[in-house]
């Protein structure tokens, strides 16, 4: 009986393992849709941007021209020769169909997504440096501050002992 059980619990998982992988199939392609964009863009290259014109009749006009020669003698005119002509006139229309490679825009879309954000942390990184920038030249600014005062101090000291030392001569 338990090794019917064991037997019956591998067939299960066994099954199972097909529709995980193809769970985990569906949500790598959800995480990284670039990737299936890209690879429907290569692989279905046909349907690249293009544009289909369909000329089409749309209607046929018939019509009759009747031409009349006439010679005139005296007071009178005279038809010599009739001449009928068929005059036929086709209407034809032109329907301009675009194709849009819609999964080249979605790729290029989330591309264009992926540069914005590094966009935004290259900014933001920036930022930072400036800020860090007036923050190290502030502090520059009073090490010079403090420098220039040591280096005064220290002339004033060593004038004063030479003028001590000059007048107790």
């Amino acid at each position: 009986m338990k090794k019917w059980a064991f037997i019956l619990l591998l067939g299960l998982l066994s099954c199972n393992t097909a529709q995980r992988k193809l769970e985990k199939t569906q949500e790598y392609l959800f995480k990284n849709p670039e990737f299936s964009s890209g690879y429907c863009a290569e692989r279905f290259p046909q349907l690249r941007d293009s544009v289909v014109v369909y000329e089409t009749v749309a209607d046929t006009l018939w019509g009759t021209n009747t031409i009349f020669d006439t010679v005139l003698t005296n007071d009178t005119v005279r038809i010599t020769a009739i001449k009928e002509k068929v005059v036929t006139k086709t209407i034809r229309r032109d329907s301009i169909i675009y194709r849009e490679n819609r999964a080249e825009q979605e790729r290029l879309q989330l591309g264009l997504l992926e540069c914005q954000k590094l966009n935004v942390a290259l900014i933001e990184k920036n930022t930072k440096i400036e800020n860090d920038l007036t923050s190290w030249k502030g502090k520059a600014k009073k090490r010079w501050l403090w420098l220039a005062l040591l280096i005064g101090g220290a002339a004033a000291f060593t004038a004063f002992k030479v003028f001590k030392t000059v007048k107790g001569v």
